[in-house]
């Protein structure tokens, strides 16, 4: 690369490959202004033949850039940022997606001043729809966390939040898409029970879920209300109703999210040594 990258990614994987797509897509940054680093010379070969950016495998390389997307497993963390801490770019922003790893885990490799930001993004995020969490460390200033919101808002939408309550969001956001997809799963094979050919029962039921959330998300009703709506006295959708609150399906919800959260506050402890 003949000038200085813009933006750089440590790490190639489904996540980081996400990002490039939203912000070339967005036209934020353009392929020249883009270095990623990756140990596999096939996923270097192909995010380059793919985006034509470049590609190295040395992630020190990626300190040119004044935005450092870290997109590596959380386990390779201590290795990837060895030795960062010497050449660390005084004005440097480094945005970690590594769950379970928190601001203070990713400081100890750094300098005492550099500019972290965690954010805690979804699966949805690989095709532009994702909801993501992000905290700032007090060394961030403002322009710089808004590099980072402006990154993820290329693939989707992005909240603001105190890292306290990260735990909480992966158990929410991050394993929600699991909790969706299997109420999906479920749907369909009704539909199939009841007589409907498989691919009519998909559609049937994509179509209610993308437009049902659509609803809920553009009316700003409550949930609630939109659910009187549809809900005759005695009719079809209140005999359906009453054998999921028979079934506790709310109380089903919340203890799935409760487990998840109480799980990633489990992962994180031990990761951390707490």
């Amino acid at each position: 690369m003949s000038t200085a990258p813009r933006l750089s990614v440590i790490g190639g994987g489904a996540m980081g490959e996400a990002l490039l797509r939203g912000v070339l897509a967005r036209g934020l940054y353009e392929p020249a202004d883009i270095l990623i680093s990756d140990p596999l010379d096939t996923r270097r070969a192909y995010l380059n033949n793919e985006f034509g950016i470049s590609v190295t495998a040395h992630n020190r390389a990626c300190l040119a850039a004044p935005l450092i997307i870290l997109a590596v497993k959380p386990n390779n963390l201590a290795g990837v940022l060895d030795g960062f801490r010497a050449c660390w770019p005084p004005d440097a922003l480094l945005v970690s997606i590594l769950a379970g790893k928190t601001l203070a885990d990713i400081a100890t490799s750094l300098p005492e001043n550099a500019a972290v930001v965690r954010v805690m993004p979804n699966t949805p995020a690989l095709i532009g729809w994702g909801m993501a969490a992000l905290a700032a460390n007090s060394a961030t200033r403002p322009e710089q966390k808004q590099a980072a919101i402006t990154l993820f808002e290329a693939v989707g939408e992005v909240v603001e939040l105190p890292e306290a309550y990260f735990d909480s969001v992966t158990g929410l956001s991050g394993s929600g898409p699991a909790y969706v997809f299997l109420m999906i799963e479920a749907l369909i094979e009704a539909g199939v029970y009841q007589g409907l050919p498989r691919r009519v029962a998909r559609q049937l039921v994509l179509q209610t879920v993308l437009g049902a959330a659509r609803m809920v998300k553009e009316t700003d009703h409550h949930p609630a209300e939109l659910k009187e709506q549809v809900t005759s006295p005695g009719g079809t959708t209140a005999a359906g109703l009453q054998v999921l609150e028979a079934a506790a399906i709310r109380s089903i919800l919340i203890q799935a999210v409760q487990a998840a959260t109480l799980r990633s506050r489990a992962l994180s402890s031990a990761q951390t040594g707490i």
